[in-house]
């Protein structure tokens, strides 16, 4: 199954054997590139064992991702848009993956990382029986006329994001060619970079991501950007 096709079959895992995933799979994941959606922030991943980090979650894998990013404008979106490029391709790997938001670097064991700052760590690993969706009907997601402007089929990939405790915080608006993309006044940057980031690995040829000036926010929904796919 390709990245794409991973998209409308993919589910955030929370059980796995609790085998270790094997070096040869590592170096496919560390070989792994992600396009940025901000190529000039910088980002630093590492592959850690369980014990170097603290999670309230009740259930464990023996390794887990986690995600350093210079703290700019921009760069909460973008690790949401890197980062589900590598949840989806894991998924394709066979491996299972959940976003740990409420996970942090034990103080005892983590290394300092200068200039940067610990934002959000994956859960990855071999799942407990059957990790992915085989209907549509399975995912609870908002109708397109809840997150949009008008219908736009181009849109399905980004309604089916996975999002912090299933917010689905963004909003699209067409303009001419152009789509701006808002997130709720509540809602997570990571979450919208986690839409795009759909958008993107389904338009990959076409995709592109910009701000334009003059923009203002839409009804208590705060503007990121523009995209034309």
């Amino acid at each position: 199954m390709t990245m794409k096709e991973m998209i409308f079959s993919r589910k955030s895992c929370r059980s796995f054997t609790g085998q270790a995933v094997d070096g040869e799979m590592i170096e496919k994941i560390l070989s792994f590139e992600p396009k940025p959606l901000y190529p000039q922030i910088k980002v630093r991943m590492d592959i850690v064992g369980r014990e170097q980090v603290k999670c309230i979650c009740p259930w464990t894998t023996p390794q887990v991702i986690t995600v350093y990013s210079e703290e700019t404008d921009g760069y909460l979106e973008n690790i949401g848009f890197l980062f589900q490029q590598l949840d989806l391709y894991l998924q394709t790997l066979g491996l299972g993956v959940c976003w740990l938001g409420m996970g942090r670097m034990n103080p005892k064991t983590a290394e300092a990382v200068e200039e940067m700052r610990f934002v959000i760590m994956l859960a990855f690993g071999h799942p407990k029986g059957d990790p992915l969706r085989h209907d549509r009907k399975a995912f609870k997601r908002k109708r397109m006329d809840q997150i949009a402007d008008c219908p736009d089929p181009k849109l399905e990939p980004a309604r089916f994001a996975p999002s912090a405790v299933n917010s689905q915080p963004w909003y699209f608006v067409h303009e001419g060619d152009a789509i701006h993309v808002y997130c709720a006044s509540k809602g997570s940057m990571l979450d919208i970079g986690i839409a795009l980031s759909h958008l993107y690995v389904t338009y990959e040829d076409t995709f592109r991501f910009f701000r334009t000036e003059g923009i203002r926010d839409l009804n208590g929904r705060r503007y990121v950007g523009s995209v034309t796919l």
